[in-house]
């Protein structure tokens, strides 16, 4: 448990590293001065506007869950016994499992995913072979949807985002590299001959043996979840997701003075789109570092805003896309300690690192 906790500790420094790298890069002082200028009553929409990012991602947790065969039961005083033939997970635990697995997220190698995965197995009795790929196929919805919002919004907005120190070019190539590259996958899992005969024709390797059955279970898991039934209107729910958040990221830079219109929500849209891909594909926590990257340079060039101004609205989206969740994450944590971490756990970790091993 302590090797988790030092990397999820170790993800929060470097992500306010990159935060006062940010107020640095700005100037303490331009920054202050913009923020005394944005109206604080913008925050209330952004806010809630999050909320609903949050409330809709459980909902794609939940579901995928259900895919499983883990099934959410609601009114039990107490949490249910963790039973893998039947697994069942009381609504309170599940929502705050989810919750603090937003702070979880920003370890280094995405070790906080791992934990999450385990605590599940701990609290519903699930296989983690087989509870894993929820975990990480929430990342894979993100993909599907922020992939043809991002598209869609470049071409809404036309001209206004051909200039700018980050080319169309780079663009274009990062987001149908990545549309391949999930594309890939996606139909190589639902090739079932393909991944049967991998699975067989490695039974025997030394190292394998071992943890044949549970990778054949995080074949199934997969197998399952990836199927077109359930991926099409998980995806549907998240273009809403990404939706809310670049409204968000609209109504922030519409705070700093620039004048709202459909092109400034097409070109927050693309930016907001375009950084969550460069921040998915960049494996740094949280994705810190290549989402400020990405979206000061596009201000400046895109949007034509100053220094001060760009560096204020990545400042702002910064902590509305990373940082209010990961506190967020950090007071479940802290709350409910004893649900997510209870002495049995330590066993959970110990056979997953022996596995890992192996």
């Amino acid at each position: 448990m302590r090797r988790y906790r030092n990397q999820i500790l170790a993800g929060l420094l470097f992500i306010t590293v990159v935060l006062i790298a940010v107020v640095a890069i700005t100037g303490a002082d331009a920054l202050a001065g913009k923020l005394g200028d944005f109206p604080l009553w913008l925050f209330v929409p952004v806010l809630l506007l999050k909320c609903v990012n949050w409330a809709l991602r459980y909902y794609e947790w939940r579901y995928f869950l259900g895919v499983i065969g883990v099934r959410t039961v609601r009114g039990l005083p107490q949490p249910p016994p963790p039973n893998p033939a039947a697994p069942a997970i009381r609504e309170r635990d599940s929502i705050v499992l989810w919750l603090a697995g937003l702070a979880m997220s920003v370890s280094p190698g995405k070790l906080g995913e791992v934990l999450k995965a385990l605590v599940l197995k701990q609290l519903s009795g699930m296989d983690f072979s087989r509870g894993a790929p929820v975990v990480f196929l929430e990342r894979l919805v993100d993909g599907l949807a922020v992939i043809p919002l991002t598209t869609v919004a470049m071409l809404a907005a036309g001209d206004a985002v051909e200039s700018g120190d980050v080319s169309l070019g780079y663009v274009r190539a990062v987001l149908i590299g990545v549309s391949l590259a999930l594309g890939v996958g996606m139909v190589l899992v639902q090739i079932r001959p393909l991944a049967e005969w991998a699975l067989d024709a490695t039974e025997n390797w030394p190292g394998v043996r071992r943890v044949h059955g549970a990778l054949r279970n995080l074949y199934e898991s997969s197998y399952d979840l990836i199927k077109l039934r359930h991926l099409l209107p998980m995806t549907g729910v998240g273009l809403i997701v990404y939706s809310a958040d670049s409204l968000g990221f609209f109504l922030l830079l519409t705070g700093l003075g620039i004048e709202p219109s459909w092109t400034l929500l097409a070109q927050a849209t693309f930016i907001l789109g375009f950084s969550v891909i460069v921040a998915s594909i960049s494996t740094l926590p949280g994705g810190a570092g290549g989402r400020e990257l990405t979206i000061g340079p596009m201000l400046t060039g895109i949007v034509a805003l100053s220094k001060a101004d760009a560096g204020t609205a990545t400042f702002l989206i910064g902590i509305f896309q990373l940082w209010v969740g990961v506190l967020l994450g950090l007071v479940m944590i802290a709350l409910f300690r004893q649900t997510l971490f209870p002495p049995a756990l330590e066993d959970e970790i110990a056979a997953y690192e022996a596995a890992r091993q192996a």
